[in-house]
C-alpha cells in the first residue's frame, strides 16, 4: 500500500500514469452527443477522484463547427478535476480541409486520436470514445498500477440503453448500466444480452430457448450454409452456462471437426467450473456425444467448458480459429419406455424361467429349486414384465454407457451383451433404491461362473454377486430420489473379444429394473450432496461411417504450405477495439499510431491491433467484473448489427472509401505470414509538425468566473 501511494504522489500533470484519448466535435453525431459526452466526462473525472488515479483526459476537438459552441464551453467542467488533468486539443477547420473527403467526412477519427496519442504524456495510453463508462472494478484495476509493458489490453464492450442519468451520481449511472443491457461485443462477435446479462439465444439456433442453456466465450454467432441446419463454430475454449434440470440431465452435442484441427481423430475435453476434466472424446467425423451433467447444487446454473487441445490452425479465408462446427447442443429427450401393450405372458417367459430353474438346480442342488425356485421365478417374471421396448424398466430413465452392445431380440428372449467393464446411468425413482438384474455368463468367460461387482462412479462398492448360469441378482444403491446415478459393473475372468464377432461378450443382461423393495432400502447411505459424476455415454456417428469428413485430416499440398506459413496464430479481439485499446506509450509510438488513411475509419483499429501484436504487444483481455459500458447512439450513426446496412450505405453514398472485410482478411493473413507489423505512417504522424491550440477547461472556467 505504501508503494502504491508513493507512486501516485510522484505523478503530476506532466507525467500521469494513464492518458485517455478521445475525439469529438459538437455536431450532435449519433444523437444527444453532448449528453452522452457529459456522462463520460463526469464519470471518468469522478472515478479518477474516487480511486486516486493520476491521469489525463485528452479530448481532440476535430474540425469544430463554426456555428456551435466549443466543447470547452458546451460541456460542464468541474473546477477541481482531482488527479485527472483535462486537455482539449483543437484541430482547426483549415487543417481538416486538407483531406480529400473533408466535405463528406467531418471527422477523421483515427487521425484525430493520433493527434492526442502523439501529445499524450502518460506512461500508458488508452484510446477510447466519448460515450463510454468504466465499471468501478475496472477503474480500481487501473488505479492499482497493475498494467504491464509489452501488453495490449482489450475488453468486451457492453452496450446499454441511452437514458443514463446525466445528473446522477456515478453509482446511479453504473446501476442504470447494469440493469439496462442491450448487447455485448465480444471476441467472437456481437451478441444480444438478456436481462441477466447472458448472451441471448438466437431465434434460429442450435439450442431451444426454453432449454436453459446459454453460450458464453468461445462460441461464434449462428451461421446457416443450409437454411434448414444452423450451426455455430467454437474456438479453443467454449463456455456453456446451463440451468440443469432437477436431478441432472444428459447433454447431447452434435458436432464435427473443423479446418483448424491438425489431425483426426480430434480430442475434445469437457472441463467443469473448477477446471477438472470430467469427460474426454475423440471425434473423427460428424458425431453425437452425450454426457451426464449432475445437478448444480446450491447454484442457479452450472458452468463448464469445451476444450480443443489439438486445434488452432489458421484458415486462409477467415481470421477466426474454427476448431469444431456444432449443429446441436441440448438436453437429451426422455425416451418413451412405456410398458409392453399386452404385458408378458408365461409362454413368452418360459425359456428364460426354465433356464433359471436349471441353473439353480445345477449350482445349488434340487433342494434349492423347491425352497427358492418359486420366489425366484416370481421376481424374474416381474422383472421381465416391467421392461419397456429395451431391457430396462418402462417409465425409468436409463442410459447404457460404454461396454453395452446393441439390443438383440430372438423371438421369446430379448437381451444385450455386456463387456467386462461397463456402466449404466439411471435416474433414481426412490432414495436408496434397489435394482434387479437377470443375467448369465457369455462366451468371453466360456459360459462359466464369474463374480460381478457393482460400484458407484466414486469408487464405492455396492454389491458382489456370483453369476452361475442364468441368475437373478438384486442389490441396493446409494440413490437420491429424482437424481441421476452412474453404476459401474466389473466382471472377473474372461479373455479377449471373440474373433468371429469382435465384441467382448462377457455376459448378457435380460432385464435391469427396480428391485422388489421399492424405497428406503437398507444398505448404503445416499451420496453426499457434494458428490457428483459426469458420466460419458457412447458416441454415435451421424450419417454413414463411410462418409468423407468435410474437413479431412490429410491436407492438400497447398494446405500444408499454408499451415507452415501461418501456423497457430492468435485470434485477436478486434470487435469494438476503437472503444478500448490500452498499451504503453512506447508501443503506441513504435507503431506510429493508427494508419492515417484518407478514408472512413472502419476497420483501421483492427489493423492496428494485429500490427501491435506482431510488434510484441501480447493481447490480454480484461474479464468481468471489469467492464466498459457503451451508451447506445442513434441507429446507423455508428456500427450496430441492426443498423449495419444503413450505416455502410450512408458512407458509400457520400463517396467515402472504406476498408472491406476482405481487405482486413488479406491484411491479417499478410502479417500472420510475415510475423511482422506494418507501419503505415511517417515520422510526422499525429500532425506532429503542427502547433495546435490546447485548452484546459478548468482554467477557462476560472477565467470566466473571474471576469464575471
Amino acid at each position: 500500500m505504501q508503494l502504491s501511494q508513493r507512486r501516485v504522489s510522484e505523478k503530476g500533470p506532466d507525467s500521469p500514469y494513464l492518458s485517455v484519448v478521445v475525439t469529438a466535435r459538437n455536431d450532435d453525431h449519433g444523437g444527444s452527443l453532448l449528453r452522452r459526452m457529459q456522462v463520460f466526462v463526469d464519470a471518468w473525472i469522478n472515478q479518477a477522484k474516487r480511486h486516486n488515479l493520476p491521469s489525463e483526459l485528452i479530448v481532440v476537438e476535430w474540425n469544430p463547427p463554426a456555428d456551435r459552441e466549443s466543447l470547452a464551453t458546451a460541456l460542464r467542467w468541474p473546477v477541481d478535476t482531482g488527479p485527472c488533468h483535462v486537455r482539449i486539443i483543437e484541430v482547426p477547420a483549415e487543417v481538416h480541409a486538407r483531406y480529400a473527403h473533408a466535405l463528406a467526412l467531418p471527422l477523421y477519427q483515427m487521425i484525430a486520436k493520433n493527434v492526442g496519442i502523439r501529445r499524450a504524456r502518460g506512461e500508458y495510453i488508452l484510446a477510447t470514445n466519448i460515450d463510454i463508462i468504466f465499471s468501478d472494478e475496472l477503474m480500481e484495476f487501473l488505479a492499482a498500477h497493475r498494467l504491464e509493458h509489452g501488453k495490449m489490453y482489450r475488453i468486451d464492450r457492453t452496450d446499454v440503453m441511452s437514458d443514463v442519468p446525466v445528473d446522477g451520481t456515478i453509482d446511479e449511472q453504473l446501476a442504470y448500466c447494469r440493469s439496462n443491457l442491450i448487447r455485448i461485443f465480444a471476441r467472437e462477435g456481437p451478441f444480444p444480452l438478456n436481462s441477466s446479462g447472458r448472451r441471448e439465444t438466437e431465434a434460429i439456433d442450435i439450442v431451444r430457448r426454453e432449454s436453459g442453456i446459454h453460450f458464453g466465450d468461445g462460441w461464434f454467432p449462428v451461421e446457416k450454409w443450409d437454411p434448414s441446419e444452423p450451426f455455430r463454430w467454437i474456438a479453443g475454449e467454449a463456455e456453456i452456462v446451463a440451468r440443469v434440470p432437477k436431478g441432472g440431465a444428459v447433454l447431447e452435442i452434435e458436432l464435427e471437426p473443423g479446418p483448424a484441427i491438425e489431425r483426426l481423430p480430434a480430442a475434445l475435453h469437457l472441463l467443469d467450473a473448477g477446471g477438472a476434466k470430467v469427460a474426454d472424446f475423440q471425434i473423427e467425423r460428424r458425431t453425437l456425444i452425450q454426457v451426464v451433467v449432475p445437478p448444480a447444487r446450491g447454484a442457479e446454473t452450472r458452468v463448464f467448458r469445451l476444450i480443443t487441445p489439438g486445434g488452432g490452425l489458421a484458415v486462409a479465408n477467415d481470421h477466426r480459429i474454427l476448431n469444431f462446427r456444432v449443429f446441436r447442443c441440448d438436453w437429451a429427450p426422455v425416451e418413451d419406455r412405456s410398458p409392453q401393450p399386452l404385458g408378458l405372458s408365461m409362454s413368452q417367459a418360459r425359456p428364460t424361467l426354465g433356464r433359471l430353474l436349471f441353473s439353480l438346480r445345477r449350482h445349488r442342488g434340487s433342494a434349492a429349486v423347491f425352497s427358492r425356485g418359486l420366489g425366484l421365478m416370481r421376481r424374474t417374471f416381474r422383472l421381465l414384465g416391467a421392461r419397456g421396448p429395451d431391457i430396462f424398466e418402462a417409465g425409468l430413465e436409463f442410459w447404457p454407457g460404454t461396454g453395452w452392445s446393441y439390443l438383440e431380440d430372438h423371438g421369446s428372449e430379448r437381451y444385450r451383451w455386456v463387456a467386462a467393464e461397463t456402466q449404466v446411468t439411471v435416474r433414481a425413482a426412490h432414495t436408496n433404491q434397489t435394482f434387479g438384474m437377470v443375467l448369465e455368463p457369455g462366451p468371453a468367460v466360456g459360459y462359466n461362473p464369474f463374480v460381478l461387482t457393482v460400484g458407484t462412479a466414486d469408487g464405492q462398492t455396492v454389491a458382489r454377486q456370483p453369476v452361475q448360469g442364468l441368475t437373478y441378482f438384486e442389490f441396493s444403491a446409494p440413490t437420491v430420489e429424482g437424481e441421476i446415478l452412474t453404476l459401474c459393473f466389473s466382471a472377473e475372468g474372461g479373455g479377449a473379444p471373440l474373433r468371429s464377432d469382435g465384441r467382448d461378450l462377457h455376459f448378457r443382461v435380460f432385464a435391469l429394473c427396480s428391485g422388489s423393495r421399492k424405497r428406503n432400502a437398507v444398505g448404503a447411505a445416499p451420496p453426499a450432496p457434494g458428490c457428483e459424476y459426469w458420466a460419458t455415454l457412447p458416441q454415435a456417428i451421424v450419417g454413414s461411417p463411410e462418409t468423407t469428413p468435410l474437413f479431412p485430416a490429410a491436407p492438400t499440398p497447398e494446405r500444408r504450405k499454408e499451415i507452415a506459413a501461418l501456423g497457430r496464430p492468435p485470434f485477436l479481439h478486434t470487435f469494438a477495439c476503437g472503444d478500448f485499446t490500452l498499451m504503453s506509450r512506447q508501443h503506441w509510438f513504435d507503431l506510429r499510431g493508427y494508419a492515417e488513411l484518407d478514408q472512413f475509419s472502419m476497420h483501421i483499429d483492427s489493423l492496428f491491433c494485429y500490427s501491435a501484436h506482431y510488434a510484441g504487444a501480447e493481447e490480454e483481455i480484461l474479464l468481468e467484473p471489469l467492464r466498459i459500458y457503451h451508451i447506445e447512439h442513434a441507429v446507423a450513426s455508428g456500427w450496430t448489427p441492426e443498423g449495419q446496412e444503413r450505416y455502410l450505405a450512408g458512407v458509400l453514398q457520400r463517396g467515402i472509401p472504406l476498408l472491406t472485410y476482405d481487405d482486413v482478411l488479406w491484411f491479417i493473413k499478410s502479417v500472420r505470414t510475415l510475423r511482422a507489423p506494418v507501419i503505415f505512417n511517417l515520422e510526422n504522424w499525429g500532425l506532429a509538425d503542427l502547433e495546435l491550440q490546447e485548452i484546459t477547461p478548468a482554467e477557462s472556467v476560472n477565467a470566466t468566473r473571474g471576469g464575471a
